[in-house]
């Protein structure tokens, strides 16, 4: 297996799963590329970021890392088929600023002092969102 790390997006909605073990994962079908050269990629999601994957839908971008490999199968037709799969414990859901911000955020925004009269302002160790 090979480390690997890439911005992707939720093909479709997150699919909470429980191993034998009785410990949570998530199962992504996460899309690698643009138009044409879209490669489809299997994640599974482990440990604490596993509680965050789940909450994501369709067309949710991500940054994942972790590691990847090549898995062949036998398709419903008979052929060989073949797919990459990444198992990871570092997964974030990207393009969280301005009205994509998470509504927890743009509440605690809302509540920053505006400027005075006077043109004089407050300011704040927020991270730039750019």
């Amino acid at each position: 297996m090979i480390d690997c790390a890439f911005y992707g997006f939720c093909a479709a909605d997150a699919e909470p799963r429980t191993s034998q073990a009785g410990k949570q994962w998530v199962r992504l079908r996460v899309g690698v590329g643009k138009d044409d050269a879209v490669q489809w990629v299997s994640v599974a999601v482990f440990g604490k970021a596993a509680q965050a994957a789940a909450e994501l839908l369709k067309g949710d971008r991500i940054y994942c890392e972790g590691t990847i490999k090549l898995d062949s199968w036998c398709g419903n037709d008979g052929n060989e088929r073949h797919g990459l799969s990444v198992a990871t414990f570092k997964l974030e859901k990207t393009h969280q600023i301005g009205r994509n911000r998470p509504k927890r955020e743009r509440s605690e925004r809302a509540k920053r002092p505006k400027a005075t009269a006077s043109g004089d302002r407050e300011f704040h160790d927020d991270p730039i969102p750019f």
